[in-house]
């Protein structure tokens, strides 16, 4: 197989940024006091806003995981006016919110929103007797309002709209300005590190080894897949720079970009998978992660090594990427949590300040994939493995199928009816 099939005319199908009015947005307030080499350590609590019939109302947020949650109860108080009729049994908790029902289900990204199936990039969780929603709800779901077309379909349950229902509208400034749905999307498969650089490293396994195998085992899934064309940065142990990477991803109008890599940690004991996408980091842990791979095999810093100012400047005229990177790594995460089960701890969606993300973030929706950890004796045993390396690799295929047909519902024309 070749890295480059071509690169193909120019397909700016992302068109101009547009502007994105968020009613309500997650305060971090450490956003630009901290850089990858520190932060002060008196910060103040993370909240979430929530602006409902022209009053905002704050909600206190906790990281029992990864992602940012709000206590369902604290949210039906504050905000009496649209969440109604909160009944909580077991595992399930409902509420009514603006007259229709939305129903959830601990460790489940699926929610129910009157007859339509959303999906969540993190799941809604119980601890400490409370029931803990992903801050993503108030923001998409509570301030805004829900969108226009379900991120999910139906299947063959459930009621979905009946063919006499008006179709919904068009949601505003949608994000391609045009998808041709017989079009094939470019897809950028990015392992990590190669060469002089290796990765983190294993008993008895490198870094760059392991994510090559499945970046070459998730090429072969999309190359034959006919709505898809799969590119490689690199299909050898060789090592390629960071801007490369990404440039490449630019030069062949990618459409999406997928990184591959694992991780490590002083903790033997520390499993599970994760996917990331452009941001602040929000822990020490992602902020030394991102320090490490931003600075690649040199000793030193390259030049323009970011910050995470940096990253937060340079990706505030880009929010469609932005939004669409979130979206498409809860999928992701959601996949391989699907063929992972118990075999491995769920660390959710994040974000972090990744070089390689800022750069192919200019042109498409862009992740990493985090895949276990190698300095884990049974992860690695697992990532070494073809039936692994196998199973993760069509899970991320599945993700990407899933993720364009999602794009496809939301944002292509709707086929003209016959008279």
């Amino acid at each position: 197989m070749g890295v480059d099939r071509g690169a193909g005319s120019e397909r700016d199908r992302f068109g101009a940024s547009r502007r994105i009015a968020v009613a309500a947005v997650v305060v971090a307030q450490t956003v630009l006091s901290g850089t990858l080499s520190g932060i002060d350590a008196q910060t103040p609590p993370e909240t979430v806003q929530a602006e409902v019939s022209g009053r905002t109302v704050s909600l206190a947020v906790a990281r029992h995981r990864a992602y940012p949650a709000v206590d369902a109860a604290d949210l039906a108080l504050a905000l009496e006016s649209v969440v109604e009729d909160v009944t909580r049994n077991g595992v399930f908790f409902r509420a009514r919110l603006r007259g229709e029902t939305v129903s959830f289900e601990a460790e489940s990204p699926f929610f129910r929103h009157g007859g339509r199936a959303v999906q969540l990039a993190n799941p809604p969780y119980e601890e400490g007797g409370a029931f803990w929603l992903p801050a993503e709800f108030v923001t998409r779901w509570v301030s805004e309002g829900p969108p226009p077309v379900a991120a999910v379909s139906e299947g063959s349950e459930g009621s979905a709209a009946s063919p006499a229902s008006p179709s919904p509208p068009p949601p505003p400034d949608p994000l391609p300005a045009r998808v041709d749905p017989t079009a094939p999307w470019r897809v950028i498969i990015d392992p990590g590190h190669g060469g002089r650089d290796p990765g983190t490293l294993g008993s008895a396994s490198h870094e760059k080894d392991i994510v090559l195998a499945i970046a070459k085992q998730l090429y072969g899934e999309l190359e034959g897949h006919e709505m898809f064309e799969p590119y490689l940065t690199r299909e050898t142990d060789v090592y390629v720079d960071l801007d490369v990477r990404s440039q490449f991803a630019v030069d062949r109008a990618g459409d999406l970009f997928v990184s591959i890599h694992a991780n490590a940690a002083a903790d033997e004991r520390a499993r599970g998978f994760e996917t990331i996408f452009l941001g602040q980091a929000r822990s020490e842990e992602a902020r030394e992660v991102a320090l490490r791979e931003n600075r690649g095999p040199e000793v030193d810093d390259a030049p323009g090594s970011p910050s995470d100012v940096q990253f937060i400047l340079a990706g505030m005229d880009r929010n469609e990427n932005y939004a669409e990177s979130r979206l498409f790594a809860g999928f992701v995460q959601n996949s391989i949590r699907s063929v992972r089960g118990g075999g491995a701890p769920d660390r959710g969606v994040i974000q972090g300040p990744w070089w390689v993300l800022l750069g192919a973030l200019v042109r498409m929706p862009s992740v990493i994939v985090e895949v276990g950890f190698l300095s884990n004796d049974e992860e690695e045993r697992y990532l070494n493995g073809a039936e692994g390396q196998g199973a993760i690799a069509r899970a991320i295929a599945d993700a990407i199928v899933a993720y364009r047909e999602d794009v496809l519902r939301r944002y292509a024309p709707a086929p003209e009816s016959g008279c």
